[in-house]
């Protein structure tokens, strides 16, 4: 068994066994010092981790290694790095995989994304202000830059 860190549309269980049938939830956790972007993946932008000074509220599954081979597909790699991070629990130091973005450019996400970490908060019931913050930061920036997707709907 391994454990995947999730902290975007992933959070809900449902989606979630779509691709990975073996997750179980292990654990909700914030995570310190952390922020969550936008950044544009195809033609739209999705969330990912930063540094900053927030704490970003997440999920832990539990799955079996092959289910994790087919999050790669989810998150690819030309788009996506996957990492290893060391999580101190209250039990210990665990070993979690978590998918995070190149260095893409800022943007903000189709509606579609902002509904699917909706209803990922509303599941846990986490504290929505990180997803606001973030969605405020991607619109002041594309006030200031402009659009990545010019004559599109999001």
């Amino acid at each position: 068994m391994v454990y995947l860190l999730t902290f975007d549309g992933y959070m809900k269980e449902e989606k979630l066994q779509e691709i990975c049938p073996s997750a179980k939830l292990f654990m909700q956790c914030g995570l310190k010092d952390c922020a969550l972007e936008f950044r544009k993946f195809y033609e739209t932008a999705m969330p990912t981790l930063e540094q900053g000074e927030e704490i970003v509220p997440s999920v832990i599954w539990k799955l079996e290694e092959s289910d994790l081979q087919d999050m790669e597909a989810v998150y690819p790699h030309e788009i996506y790095e996957r990492a290893v991070w060391n999580l101190k629990t209250e039990k210990g130091v665990l070993e979690a995989t978590v998918f995070l973005m190149r260095e893409t450019p800022f943007a903000f996400p189709k509606e579609k994304e902002v509904e699917a970490m909706e209803e990922a908060y509303e599941e846990h019931s986490f504290d929505y202000s990180c997803v606001e913050n973030a969605l405020d930061r991607a619109k002041d920036r594309e006030e200031t830059y402009g659009t990545l997707y010019p004559g599109t709907d999001r």
